[in-house]
């Protein structure tokens, strides 16, 4: 038994895991955009912002959509860069805009993100990029609600990974969180599942359920994903809360405390796909 064993041990003992070259992906990413603000074929990140408050909140998908009924072997296939580009004034240079996290809802080009992320995207083409740095323009927003932060969005691929949508997630069940918190691209990060809350109502926006979990993430890594152990997402990164020990007149006064990570439960990515 040992002997059968060995080839396997050694096989595991020399696998290499992927190395990320943060500088290299981003290069190819502005500069693909670039190319395609040039050419002018495709829709402008700003009119995605300007637009986006006319969207419906739901969206029934495309008869010949076909939702992922199996979860990817390797979950980062199915996440990408999200962002737009545009020229400061002062060089002839494109310039990649803030990078958020998108991923893969269909093979053939619907993906998701947070209304957020569109709601503040700024300049030329916007367009999403795979960790093998292939890069998509996005096409059209189909739906968004600003309530539960969640966005339907199409790009130009027929190829994608899409990501399967899981059950509810218990609390202290283990998650993942794949994103790009401050242009660290495509980190993992583990946790568990801390509690389920809702969050006041208000005159101009109802009540929604955050999700809040340990896994840590920062900024950049709004829409990423969050995973449950079979990797179906259950969530997608939202926002955080800081924490301090004392406050002056409502302004954080340190030491920093906490930092509650709150996320979109799943449920609300189905509501927004018309109960999907």
């Amino acid at each position: 038994m040992r002997l059968l064993l060995l080839p396997l041990l050694a096989s595991v003992a020399t696998a290499a895991p992927e190395i990320i070259n943060d500088v290299a992906l981003r290069a190819k990413f502005q500069n693909t955009l670039g190319k395609l603000a040039e050419a002018g074929e495709h829709p402008t990140a700003q009119s995605f912002a300007d637009s986006i408050d006319e969207l419906p909140a739901t969206s029934t998908l495309p008869a010949d959509a076909k939702l992922a009924t199996s979860a990817p072997e390797h979950p980062a296939d199915s996440v990408h860069l999200i962002s737009s580009v545009y020229k400061c004034g002062r060089c002839d240079h494109w310039h990649l805009a803030g990078v958020a996290t998108a991923w893969a809802l269909t093979h053939d080009g619907l993906m998701v993100t947070n209304q957020h992320v569109l709601a503040k995207a700024r300049g030329q083409v916007m367009g999403v990029c795979d960790r093998h740095g292939n890069v998509h323009p996005i096409l059209e927003v189909i739906a968004a609600d600003e309530a539960s932060d969640v966005a339907l969005f199409r790009v130009e691929a027929t190829d994608l990974v899409p990501l399967q949508l899981g059950p509810p997630a218990g609390i202290g069940a283990e998650v993942e969180v794949i994103s790009h918190p401050h242009g660290r691209f495509f980190m993992h990060t583990f946790g568990r599942v801390s509690r389920y809350s809702e969050t006041p109502q208000r005159e101009d926006r109802p009540s929604v359920v955050r999700m809040s979990i340990t896994a840590d993430y920062a900024k950049g890594s709004s829409g990423g994903p969050v995973l449950d152990s079979e990797n179906r997402v259950v969530g997608m990164v939202c926002n955080t809360q800081s924490i301090y020990y004392e406050s002056n007149n409502g302004q954080p006064k340190g030491p920093l405390q906490m930092v509650v990570k709150n996320c979109v439960p799943a449920d609300a990515i189905r509501t927004l796909l018309g109960g999907g």
